[in-house]
């Protein structure tokens, strides 16, 4: 019996243990870190109030707001357009023709955006990476053909779809007018939003987010969300140390199999 794959399956579950015991539990604590601002205005006050905190992390809420939107955007102020070509093939090395599909990222905009609740506006910074932000974008599909929506776009992405790969003998794109499915995620101006993220004074002394950890749609009670939290990471703790286990008992059969098979070649 070949040990590799109980080896392979126990380090998966003890990779999927460790990030079901970790994933709740650690935005939990970020949350009880966090100091609830009530409103905007007051941003400022909490900044002086704790100076002695580095990286103050801070709980705001408000409506997304811009001087300006996104290039032929109405409302959006972050724009990512991505594509998935679906009907496209390829020819490999037996020039056998196979189905394929690839997701691009066709461009991402933004504009400097804001929070806004009526008292006071805070900008907020370095975003794209933080937990639950593309959870707030709205979605728009569409579908198109592919030679023509490349011609939309760019030439290099028209080389990109129709390369041809001969030197190496692996893959051959054959160039047909194939379907895409396109998808606009947009952060539009109008959005409530909950932000947990650090709080800082720019250079010319306003408090902003400078940078945000996690996003929420609409306004959060955090006690409750918080406490909920803590609940659901006890379940996710048991079932974690099971999954862990196995892992465990599949890494050790992998090692007595390996053990097994030494000495039977001896």
């Amino acid at each position: 019996m070949d040990p590799k794959p109980l080896a392979i399956a126990g380090v998966l579950c003890l990779g999927l243990g460790l990030i079901l015991s970790s994933s709740k539990k650690n935005t939990s604590e970020l949350l009880r870190r966090a100091i609830l601002v009530n409103d905007l205005k007051g941003l400022g006050e909490c900044l002086e109030d704790n100076k002695e905190i580095e990286n103050l992390t801070v709980l705001v809420c408000g409506t997304v707001g811009s001087t300006s939107t996104v290039e032929n955007s109405c409302l959006g102020v972050f724009i990512k357009e991505t594509m998935n070509t679906f009907g496209s093939k390829k020819k490999n090395a037996f020039g056998s023709v196979e189905p394929k599909s690839e997701t691009i990222t066709v461009s991402r905009k933004e504009v400097p955006w804001y929070l806004d609740d009526g008292t006071a506006r805070v900008y907020v910074c370095d975003y794209q990476n933080a937990k639950g932000f593309y959870n707030t974008l709205k979605e728009y599909f569409s579908t198109e053909s592919v030679i023509t929506y490349f011609k939309i776009i760019h030439s290099e992405l028209i080389k990109k779809r129709n390369r041809n790969i001969h030197s190496d003998g692996k893959e051959k794109m054959l160039i047909t007018d194939v379907d895409c499915r396109k998808c606009v995620q947009v952060l539009e101006i109008g959005t409530y939003l909950t932000v947990v993220g650090r709080a800082v004074r720019d250079k010319d002394g306003s408090p902003m987010v400078e940078q945000a950890y996690q996003f929420f749609n609409g306004h959060i009670q955090l006690d409750e969300f918080v406490t909920d939290l803590e609940s659901d990471s006890e379940g996710d703790g048991t079932l974690s140390f099971c999954v862990m286990a196995l892992g465990a008992v599949l890494l050790g059969l992998s090692i007595m199999q390996i053990d097994v098979d030494g000495k039977g070649s001896q």
